[in-house]
C-alpha cells in the first residue's frame, strides 16, 4: 500500500523551516549586537560624583562599624582623627616618644623611633609648623579578627625644615609650604570597652603647594 504526499504539506513545511532559519539569524545577528555594546559599556570606565564616591564609602563604614559599634559616630571619630593627626606629628617633629607610645602601635612606633634616635644622634632639629588639614575622609574600614579597622587620607599643608647643630638647613624649606597626602590606618579591639584607636600603619606623600 503507497502513501501519497500532500504536495501542499510539503510547501508548509518548507515555509516554516525557512521562517525558523530566518529567526536564527536574526537572534544570532541581535545576540551578536548585544555582546558588542555590552563590551563597549564595559571597557568605558564608570564616571563617578567624587562626592557620591565619597558619601557611599561614609555610609559603608558607619555600615560596617556598627556591626560592632552601634553607636560609631563618624563624624566625632574624624574629628578626633585630624586632632590626632596633628599631635603625631609634633609629637614626631619634637621627639616626644613618651606621648607616641599613647598614641601609636609598635610597628610605627618603632619606625618613629629609629627616625628620632638618628635625629638626635646627628644632632639635628625638626622644625614642623602646622597650617592645617584640608581634608580628613574615610576611604575604607572593616572589622576583623576582633579588631576594628579605619583608613584616613589626609591632605594638610605644612613647613617643614631640618636644620643641623650649627642651625643650617639640612632639608626642607622654612619659607615653602608643603602639602602632604598621609593615608594612616587607625585601630581598635572590638571586645574593649574603651575606643582606643591607636595608629598602626602609614603612607605618605608630598607635594610643593
Amino acid at each position: 500500500m503507497s502513501e501519497t504526499t500532500d504536495p501542499n504539506s510539503q510547501i508548509l513545511l518548507v515555509a516554516i523551516l525557512a521562517l525558523y532559519w530566518a529567526m536564527l539569524a536574526s537572534w544570532s545577528q541581535l545576540f551578536s549586537r548585544w555582546n558588542e555594546e555590552r563590551a563597549k559599556r564595559n571597557a568605558v570606565p564608570s564616571q563617578q560624583d567624587p562626592s557620591t564616591e565619597h558619601a557611599t564609602c561614609a555610609d559603608m563604614s558607619q555600615d560596617a562599624l556598627r556591626k560592632f559599634d552601634p553607636d560609631f559616630d563618624l563624624a566625632a571619630f574624624l574629628s578626633g582623627a585630624r586632632r590626632a593627626y596633628e599631635a603625631i606629628l609634633r609629637a614626631f617633629a619634637d621627639s616626644d616618644i613618651q606621648s607616641l607610645r599613647r598614641l601609636v602601635g609598635p610597628e610605627v612606633l618603632a619606625a618613629f623611633e629609629r627616625e628620632i634616635v638618628g635625629r638626635l644622634n646627628r644632632r639635628e632639629v625638626l622644625e614642623l609648623t602646622f597650617i592645617g588639614t584640608d581634608e580628613a575622609k574615610v576611604v575604607d574600614a572593616f572589622v576583623a579578627d576582633d579588631t576594628a579597622q579605619i583608613v584616613v587620607r589626609y591632605v594638610s599643608d605644612v613647613v617643614s625644615v631640618t636644620r643641623s647643630a650649627d642651625n643650617a638647613v639640612v632639608a626642607g624649606d622654612p619659607r615653602q609650604i608643603v602639602e602632604i597626602i598621609d593615608t594612616w590606618t587607625f585601630a581598635c579591639q572590638t571586645q574593649s570597652r574603651r575606643r582606643n584607636w591607636i595608629l598602626i600603619a602609614t603612607e605618605g606623600e608630598q607635594h610643593q603647594a
